[in-house]
Formats: C-alpha cells, sequence, structure tokens
C-alpha cells in the first residue's frame, strides 16, 4: 500500500531542507528510489525530481569544468547576475559577454540559468544570468540557492529601490554575507557564506539603497569590467620562454600572498630542489630587473624568467 500522497510530499520536502549541490543530489536520488509507484501524482512527483536532479548535474558539471581550469595558465571567476523580475539581467550580459539571450518586456522570460563569457584584461570571467528572485521564491528552488552559494561573485541589478531591497532581503534571509572584494586567500567557501558583490543599477533609478556596497550605472560597461577585476583581484604572473619572450597569458591567482615556488607548482613538473634562480622585472616588461629566490612573493603583473638545474 503506498504512502498517502501527502504524506510523501511532505517528507521529500524535510529531506530536501538546506541540502544543495551534490548533496541534495544524493538526496534526490535516495527519494527515486524509495518511491516504487510511478503513476498519477507520484509520476508527476518523481519527474520534477528528475528535472530538479538533471539540472543540479548539470550546474555540478559546469562547476567542476570551471574549477579543472584553474589548474592551466587561465583561471575562470564566475559572477551570477542576480535580480527582481525584469532588471535588466540579460541585456548587461549580452552587452558585456556579446551574447544574444533573449530580452522580452514580459516577466519571467529568462526561465534557466543562461552563461556567456567574457575577456577582459587577461582575464576570462563566466556570466551566469539567473532566474529572477521574488519573495520566497528560494523556498522551492534549491538547485537556483545551489548556484549562487558556490558562484565566486554576485552582480546584483536594480531599476528601483524596491528591487535591490527584494534581492538583498531574500540573500540575507539565506545567510549570505555579501562583502566589498575577494578574501585574502581566494574564492573559498565560507560558513556563513561571504561572496564579493557589486550593484548595477538603472540610470534612471532616483533612488538606490544604503549598502557598503559598489554602485555602478548599468550602462557604464568598461566601469563594470574594471570593478569585477577590482573585486576579484587577479595576480596576474607573466613567464619568459627559453628565447627570453614574454608568454602572451599569465598565470592567474586570486589570493594576495604568491610566491616563485607557487608558479613553479601550478605550471613546471619541476621538483623544488630542480629550481635554480629567477630573474623578475617588476610589474611589466619595463619594471625594474632584480633577481629572486624560490619564497620571493610576486605582485600583480610581474614578469618572472625561471631557470633550472638540468
Amino acid at each position: 500500500m503506498p504512502k498517502p500522497y501527502s504524506v510523501i510530499t511532505e517528507e521529500i520536502k524535510d529531506a530536501l531542507k538546506g541540502k544543495v549541490g551534490e548533496e541534495r543530489a544524493r538526496e534526490i536520488k535516495r527519494l527515486l528510489k524509495e518511491i516504487h509507484w510511478d503513476v498519477g501524482d507520484y509520476k508527476r512527483l518523481k519527474d520534477k525530481l528528475r528535472r530538479e536532479l538533471a539540472e543540479i548535474e548539470k550546474i555540478e558539471q559546469a562547476r567542476k569544468a570551471s574549477k579543472s581550469r584553474t589548474k592551466t595558465k587561465k583561471s575562470t571567476p564566475q559572477f551570477c547576475v542576480v535580480g527582481a523580475v525584469n532588471s535588466g539581467k540579460s541585456t548587461l550580459i549580452n552587452n558585456l559577454a556579446g551574447t544574444e539571450i533573449p530580452v522580452e518586456s514580459y516577466p519571467f522570460t529568462t526561465a534557466e540559468p543562461q552563461y556567456g563569457a567574457l575577456e577582459y584584461d587577461a582575464i576570462n570571467f563566466q556570466l551566469v544570468e539567473i532566474p529572477a528572485i521574488y519573495e520566497g521564491g528560494w523556498s522551492g528552488d534549491k538547485s537556483t540557492l545551489g548556484m549562487i552559494y558556490s558562484t565566486d561573485c554576485l552582480i546584483i541589478m536594480g531599476r528601483s529601490l524596491e528591487d535591490f531591497e527584494l534581492v538583498l532581503k531574500e540573500l540575507a534571509e539565506q545567510n549570505i554575507d555579501l562583502i566589498g572584494d575577494r578574501l585574502s586567500d581566494g574564492f573559498i567557501q565560507t560558513i556563513p557564506r561571504k561572496i564579493p558583490a557589486f550593484l548595477v543599477f538603472d540610470k534612471d533609478t532616483t533612488i538606490l539603497p544604503s549598502s557598503h556596497l559598489k554602485k555602478i550605472s548599468s550602462d557604464e560597461f568598461e566601469e563594470i569590467k574594471q570593478n569585477m577585476i577590482k573585486l576579484t583581484k587577479p595576480v596576474r604572473i607573466y613567464t619568459m620562454n627559453s628565447f627570453n619572450e614574454i608568454e602572451e597569458q599569465p598565470i592567474v591567482f586570486y589570493k594576495d600572498q604568491i610566491t616563485v615556488k607557487e608558479v613553479i607548482q601550478k605550471v613546471y613538473r619541476v621538483t623544488e630542489e630542480s629550481f635554480k634562480d629567477a630573474v623578475l622585472l617588476e610589474g611589466g616588461p619595463n619594471g625594474r630587473r632584480k633577481r629572486v629566490g624560490i619564497t620571493y612573493e610576486l605582485s600583480d603583473k610581474d614578469v618572472i624568467h625561471l631557470t633550472f638545474h638540468k
């Protein structure tokens, strides 16, 4: 005899409460195994769980792919663009990334996450548009909330004071603390969650919320890009090849203290004992030239030529 449908739905809500990402996916798989009936309301419930599971798995795959790229010379910070209905999220990503996300005048045009890519000042950014936030919407949409929890940074959009107050309230209720720039040791998962963020407002907005976060007009694209760099604080280290030519793409780090040793560990498959010496051009090709050791701390846009014992 199957359990009553109302009982099962309550059990599912309790089982999934507070779970996001891979943990939520595992719980959904367990629940699907336990619901043996595949007709009527039970079938619709299982179909809903399967759809959510597929969405979570797609997000997690994209997230893992993004993390794997951090092992290369190009790291990719992810910015989630969040806002109320018709706040201009799609338009902003289209303008920044050259995408063609549909833009319509009616609400909830974007029903699922949309992606774009932006390269600026030697940094690749991934832009993700999150479906419109509405009051209490995350109580039944944990997969979208999971994306926000796992992102590196947030761009919060609004066309009115009410738009911003809604989004800031919903984020605060989910125990998300918004900060002005990344933490000193990078994009780590903190509890409570601390996410670097800034506000982007429509040029006709008359009143803006009182907030410590940076505020930029939505038509100031260059300033928005510059603030993405400022918010993520990348440390870009350029290396030189055996012909003393500076490599076009830098090695990118997202923490405050980077040493020569960390560059070697990230790029070269050699032991620390193989290191011979390093010649540094401070701040770029025209910077002061100096010889440094393996523990020397590097700065953004330094150029380094490494040599190793044969």
